[in-house]
């Protein structure tokens, strides 16, 4: 990864997201017309990567719950039959002129001692994401991250696993 790059930070409507085209559509519009407003909201927090001002790769995160039947054993095993607790990587993307260039894999990490810093504070079991597509889920895969039963493009990363990767745990 380049030096021409800011450090992730909070997206912020000083951000140029307009452009943006990471190659999946719906992930473009998301950033374009729903990330602020989600933020603003409290439902979902976007962290960006720069270049000058312009958005090149963003993540989001939001608080969520699986069932059981949704979890792989190792997420629910031991656990009463309430929901389980999990961050949600909801959307991470990178665009298109800067793929390839070790950006997805930053912001992954970025976005993982972050939720690894909040599971500090609040109950997190997993993180979860929802991968679009078989690369997606081979991105993810690289990271330790195990599919759902339910669905194979449903992953989850065990808490513990996250901490003792990052040497806390």
């Amino acid at each position: 990864m380049s030096g021409r790059y800011s450090l992730v930070e909070k997206l912020s409507a000083d951000h140029e997201v307009a452009g943006f085209d990471c190659g999946i559509s719906p992930l473009d519009t998301w950033l374009v017309r729903f990330a602020l407003v989600n933020q603003l909201a409290g439902t979902a927090q976007t962290y960006v990567i720069l270049r000058a001002k312009r958005v090149v790769g963003y993540y989001a995160l939001a608080a969520g719950s699986v069932t059981h039947d949704e979890s792989p054993n190792r997420i629910s095993k031991g656990l009463a039959r309430h929901p389980i607790p999990v961050v949600t990587i909801a959307r991470l993307a990178v665009d298109r002129k800067e793929q390839g260039k070790g950006l997805g894999s930053a912001l992954l990490k970025d976005a993982l001692v972050r939720i690894a810093d909040a599971a500090e504070i609040v109950g997190v079991r997993a993180v979860l994401i929802h991968a679009k597509d078989g690369k997606a889920r081979s991105f993810y895969e690289r990271f330790d991250f195990i599919p759902s039963p339910a669905d194979p493009l449903q992953m989850f990363l065990l808490m513990k696993d996250l901490k003792r990767a990052l040497g806390r745990g």
